[in-house]
């Protein structure tokens, strides 16, 4: 199902409409989305499709071979391919006179194998496959390293899939209240992978059972179900985001409640950071590369709430004592969990709409905070003004305290620039913005 990727599909098209030989990565997380949009790409075009499942080495590249002696009607043979350059090479030799798209989906499952399959694909593209009249489109649920990725960046030979906007809530399920529209934001976020199962006409309760708390359901082993299709190990990895989940975002932070030291983790954030399940903040005013006071976010709404409700519970559950999860659920969910999504959303929404949001087209736009635990949501900066957005999940009422602290804070950031300021209470999310400006 392709909801909501119009962008993203006319990109495609766009490196399939040119003259000469294109090659595009996809890289994307697991289940974000991928797969439904490369299949309706290739719709009523002429494409070898090659997902590479796990499987071992000896059947890997004889499986992937398979799929181009098929489409050429090949005569076939007991051959065995034994390495990713001689599929290379088969392709290669084939006569291809109308524009051919050669899908390679989850490349990541190659690396696994056959560590130089990039190195071989980038120099193989080069100097041989770029001369034929070929569509490669290669998915993968790991980004490369950052040398690979500035070697592909130079050709714009690669996206990132993001996750949808919060309208494809409306989308998919329709005439929702706005209200309940954040409730399922909170629990699903917007993959059409999860929205698909949520039903409306049950209650918020009965669907977190029905997703979640059944031993049956269909996300009940989500978390797990993401790692160990690329990880063996998953215990470190499974605490550092349930540590995350509970607000400890910054390194310090995680290796103090898991009490180890903050090098241990550095290895398994960063394979989080690959596998695009986290993402890094760093403040605004911040060099990128020291990132001293970065933050990790997980990324999807969906593996968030498992691992802040049903990772600590997972034995309960599946010995169907309910009591506790659902007690915490009823306490936390409207009352905390829901408010970071709110504020996601709510971010989301002003740099969709800057120019409105700030009367001015920013260059730059981020979170600030410092080691003091001070924050501010947003700040948006031109040649000229400097706004400073704080986000509450309050009502009106508390908009004036909340300027008062957000004009103290905001003297921490030094600037000359023309200060404003906005207040969006929690009213803004049904229609009602509540803003005070300093001129």
């Amino acid at each position: 199902m392709l909801i909501n990727r119009q962008k993203d599909l006319k990109y495609l098209e766009e490196g399939y409409n040119k003259p000469n030989s294109q090659m595009k990565f996809i890289f994307g997380r697991k289940y974000i989305g991928k797969t439904a949009l490369v299949t309706q790409f290739i719709k009523d075009k002429q494409a070898i499709y090659i997902s590479l499942n796990d499987m071992s080495q000896n059947l890997f590249f004889t499986n992937m071979a398979n799929e181009i002696i098929s489409y050429f009607s090949l005569y076939k043979t007991n051959q065995k391919f034994n390495n990713f350059l001689e599929v290379l090479n088969l392709l290669n030799r084939q006569e291809v006179d109308e524009k051919l798209i050669v899908v390679i989906e989850d490349f990541h499952n190659i690396l696994k194998v056959h560590k130089k399959a990039l190195d071989e694909l980038l120099l193989f593209w080069k100097k041989q496959l770029s001369k034929k009249n070929i569509y490669l489109v290669l998915t993968s649920a790991t980004i490369f390293k950052d040398e690979y990725i500035q070697e592909l960046e130079k050709n714009n030979d690669f996206f990132i899939l993001k996750s949808l906007e919060f309208e494809t809530i409306k989308t998919m399920i329709p005439n929702l209240p706005k209200l309940d529209q954040l409730c399922v934001y909170t629990l699903l976020g917007t993959s059409p992978r999860y929205l698909k199962y949520y039903n409306k006409n049950i209650n918020l309760a009965e669907n977190i059972y029905n997703l979640f708390l059944s031993t049956n359901s269909y996300l009940f082993n989500l978390g797990i179900d993401i790692l160990k299709s690329e990880i063996q190990d998953i215990g470190t990895y499974c605490s550092i985001l349930y540590a995350i989940s509970l607000g400890k975002t910054k390194i310090g932070d995680i290796a103090e409640f898991l009490n180890v030291k903050s090098t241990y983790l550095s290895r398994y954030i960063q394979k989080l950071l690959e596998m695009m399940i986290l993402i890094k903040e760093i403040p605004i005013d911040s060099e990128e590369k020291s990132g001293k006071f970065g933050r990790y976010i997980i990324e999807d709404n969906a593996l968030k709430f498992w691992f802040y409700y049903i990772y600590p519970n997972k034995a309960l559950i599946s010995k169907q004592e309910l009591l506790p999860i659902t007690k915490q659920i009823q306490e936390n969910f409207m009352s905390k969990t829901i408010q970071d999504s709110y504020k996601k959303y709510i971010k989301e929404h002003i740099l969709k709409n800057k120019r409105v949001t700030f009367g001015y087209e920013p260059t730059a736009i981020g979170s600030w905070w410092d080691n003091n635990s001070n924050n501010i949501d947003l700040v948006a900066y031109d040649r000229k003004n400097i706004t400073f957005v704080q986000i509450l999940w309050q009502d009106e009422e508390m908009a004036k305290i909340a300027y008062g602290k957000l004009k103290v804070i905001s003297e921490k950031m030094q600037t000359t620039l023309q200060k404003r300021y906005i207040i969006v209470s929690k009213n803004s999310y049904f229609n009602t913005t509540k803003s005070l400006d300093n001129e």
